[in-house]
Order: structure tokens, then C-alpha cells, then sequence
């Protein structure tokens, strides 16, 4: 295993959390760890996650195109708009939001941009 591997699985551990109260609980870090395997441009974003004191624009991009991915929505670049989808997925074929009486499960949304960036920025001034 490469060192700039070993390094974003370290930030990538650091990203989705340990415990169930992660924004990503239940996305499984073992697709997460796929994921990270075979892309260049994440594996090079999370190893610099905690050793940078700001976090460029390419490297939030590069994140949150990675969230939409965790998420099974690979075509999506923002993670609003995979909330979106998920959110017209449920009531697709419905009348009305009052149609659907399961709602929508918030366990199977990412989260928000701007909890996203949140996140990000907790990483970095640790």
C-alpha cells in the first residue's frame, strides 16, 4: 500500500467518523475505502485533510462530488441536489406530500452543503 494511500485512509477515517453519530452512519466505510482506492483526486484530498490550516475550493469540490458518490449518485457534483433527487425519489407518483405516510428517511440523506462545509472545516482546525 502507497504512503498517499495510507495517508487518506487516515483522513478518510477522520471524514466519516467512528461512531454512529457521523453524518455518514450507515454508508459503510468499506464503500468509502473503495472509493478512495481507486481515485487519485480523493486520494490526494483526504491525505491532505488535517494537515492544511484552510481547504481550497477544488478540494471541497473533490469532497462533496465523493459524498454524492457515497451516496450512489456518481453523475451529481452537489450534494443538495442528491437531496433533492432523494427527497422527489419518495414521492414520486404521488399526489402530495401528505400522500406518502413513511415521509422521508433523513438516515438515507447526505448531508446539506452547507453542513458539509461545516464538517470539512471542523477536519482542518483541529
Amino acid at each position: 500500500m502507497s504512503k498517499p494511500l495510507r495517508d487518506a485512509i487516515i483522513g478518510l477515517h477522520a471524514f466519516t467518523g467512528c461512531d454512529s453519530t457521523s453524518c455518514f452512519a450507515g454508508k459503510g466505510k468499506l464503500k468509502a475505502l473503495k472509493m478512495l482506492e481507486g481515485d487519485q483526486d480523493h486520494q490526494d484530498t483526504f491525505s491532505r485533510i488535517g494537515t492544511l490550516e484552510t481547504i481550497s475550493g477544488q478540494d471541497i469540490q473533490v469532497i462533496e462530488t465523493f459524498v454524492c458518490q457515497l451516496y450512489g449518485k456518481s453523475s451529481h457534483t452537489s450534494v443538495d441536489k442528491v437531496r433533492y433527487d432523494k427527497v422527489r425519489q419518495c414521492f414520486k407518483g404521488k399526489k402530495g406530500i401528505f400522500s406518502n405516510p413513511e415521509g422521508v428517511d433523513l438516515s438515507q440523506m447526505p448531508p446539506c452543503q452547507d453542513v458539509l462545509m461545516l464538517h470539512t472545516q471542523e477536519l482542518i482546525s483541529r
